[in-house]
């Protein structure tokens, strides 16, 4: 593994268990066996590595949502299995972890998602969404990078939003109420059908 790889390795899994603010670039260099100065040759300061290690965690994870979306019968069956791992996933998550990383949404959304060649590379719903319609089961006349779009600032808007956070929704009134709701929407006879198949009984997932 290379030495910028291994930092950000590193400092990724330090992030995901104490939170950023409470991670120092001294704990970072020693954790990853190399000295703080290095750390600075390669990143201009602690936000860079911050947003470098987000990015290459999204990246990460949607390689891997990826080959679900690919491995699976169609993509209802996806999307259910991706949901499910998703709300494990979050929930390794620390707390603290998912507060700090708030102030650095805008610009890793920008580096990941600036342009549409961007999306089709790191977007694993916008795989969903190409499928989906070549499948018909999801409707042809959707636009695909504003649905991409929109279910990526809807998932942070549920994260972000205080009066949202004030009704302490659990997971299974989040899917029922907000994205499957959306999900049905652009879905053809075929796709509902599927739907109601796989989402019956919420608690599967949660």
């Amino acid at each position: 593994m290379e030495t910028r790889d291994k930092i950000i390795a590193t400092a990724s899994g330090l992030f995901l268990k104490m939170g950023i603010r409470n991670i120092t670039m001294d704990q970072i260099a020693t954790e990853a066996g190399v000295s703080k100065r290095t750390i600075y040759e390669l990143f201009r300061d602690k936000d860079d590595l911050v947003i470098q290690s987000l990015i290459q965690l999204i990246i990460n994870n949607n390689k891997k949502l990826i080959s679900i979306i690919e491995q699976s019968r169609h993509v209802i069956e996806a999307v259910f299995l991706i949901m499910r791992r998703e709300v494990e996933h979050r929930n390794s998550y620390s707390q603290i972890f998912i507060e700090d990383i708030k102030k650095y949404y805008s610009t890793v959304n920008e580096s990941l998602y600036g342009h549409k060649e961007s999306l089709k590379e790191f977007s694993a719903s916008y795989t969903l969404l190409e499928r989906g319609i070549r499948e018909e089961i999801f409707r042809q006349d959707i636009q695909i990078e504003l649905v991409d779009n929109f279910l990526y600032e809807l998932i942070h808007l549920m994260e972000k939003s205080e009066r949202i956070k004030a009704l302490k929704p659990d997971p299974e009134a989040v899917l029922r109420s907000v994205f499957l709701p959306y999900l049905r929407g652009i879905c053809t006879q075929k796709g509902i059908m599927l739907m109601e198949c796989y989402f019956e009984n919420l608690t599967e997932l949660i």
